[in-house]
Formats: structure tokens, C-alpha cells, sequence
């Protein structure tokens, strides 16, 4: 089994950050013990994989998949997208249209792309304080940049190997909601 995450430096796949693809070479159908057709193996390893928080997996052969993304952006056969700039009124109709195509008969491995419930971090800038203070707003953009980004400030040797040592903050942002604000004097 080998897996791929995020997209490659060429910008051939449109494949998100945040997206894998696994691949799983398996045995000749013939030597197969639990299983007598692809969609049958399918099924199988997605009841198994139901159990891991946070994924949701499709079954494919590598070219079906890599065509299906270049035609349309996503790795399934048939693909219905909605436009619009409201993310929470897109994944009421997502959640409707998702509920529709599971009554149509063989309709399989359905999947509704998330569009709302990523974590959104605000700040605001009091400027007032910060031009008491003599700040300004690329010191203080450094310093959010280096506490949820980490900023190297230094290197670490052992022997041969270097590594850089990262300084961040262990913000705890874990909060329930979409939103979390920072406010910043």
C-alpha cells in the first residue's frame, strides 16, 4: 500500500492539500478469499474503513480515478457541484442533493464534499494601542505568522545532520465554532 497526499508541484492534479490518494496493489482476483469482484473487495475495505474518524473512501482504478479528476475536479464517475458564495446555505442544498441521490437505486460511495465546520481564525487590530506601543502591523503579522506557523531561529546539529529548530505558540483554538477571534493590541 502507498499514499499520496496533497498535490504534486505540478499543477497537473487538482487534487486539495488536504486529499490522499492510497493505493492498494492487490493479489490476482484469483487467489482473492473474501471477495469475487472489485465492487464486492470494494465494499469490504469501505465497512472496514468506516471505523477511522474523518475519512471518506472511494474505490477506484488509478486511470478511472485521474480522468474523472481532470474532467471534472473530482475522483467520482458522476458529480453534481453548486455555486455560490453562502457556505452555509451550499451545504444545506449538498446535504439535500446527497439525501436525494442515496434513494436512487445503486447509487454507491456517495460522497458530499465538507464546505463549512473549517476552523477560521479573525484578528483585529487595535490600532490605537498598538501605535501607543510603537507596533506595527508587520510586527505584529510576524508574530501571529510565527505562533501558528513556527519560525526557525536557529539550527540543531547531530553529527552530520542539521535540522532547524522552530519556535510556535501552543494555541489552544479547540474551541467549539466555525470562528475563533483574536483581538490584538
Amino acid at each position: 500500500m502507498v499514499t499520496k497526499i496533497g498535490s504534486g508541484e505540478v499543477p497537473t492534479d487538482p487534487m486539495p492539500m488536504e486529499a490522499s490518494d492510497m493505493m492498494v496493489i492487490m493479489k490476482p482476483k484469483k487467489e482473492w478469499k473474501n471477495a469475487k469482484t472489485f465492487d464486492e473487495m470494494a465494499e469490504k475495505m469501505g465497512k472496514e474503513l468506516e471505523d477511522v474518524p474523518g475519512i471518506t473512501a472511494g474505490f477506484q482504478y488509478p486511470v478511472q480515478m485521474r480522468f474523472n479528476e481532470l474532467m471534472t475536479g473530482a475522483r467520482q464517475d458522476v458529480v453534481c457541484k453548486i455555486f455560490g458564495e453562502d457556505l452555509d446555505t451550499l451545504a444545506h442544498y449538498a446535504r439535500h442533493i446527497g439525501e436525494l441521490v442515496n434513494t436512487v437505486e445503486g447509487a454507491q460511495n456517495l460522497y458530499v464534499e465538507a464546505v463549512t465546520g473549517v476552523p477560521q481564525v479573525i484578528i483585529s487590530y487595535d490600532r490605537n494601542a498598538l501605535a501607543q506601543y510603537n507596533i506595527s502591523i508587520a510586527e505584529v503579522n510576524k508574530a501571529v505568522n510565527m505562533a501558528f506557523a513556527g519560525q526557525s531561529t536557529g539550527m540543531v546539529f547531530e553529527g552530520e545532520k542539521r535540522f532547524d529548530l522552530v519556535v510556535g505558540l501552543n494555541l489552544n483554538l479547540d474551541k467549539p465554532g466555525r470562528c475563533q477571534k483574536l483581538l490584538i493590541p
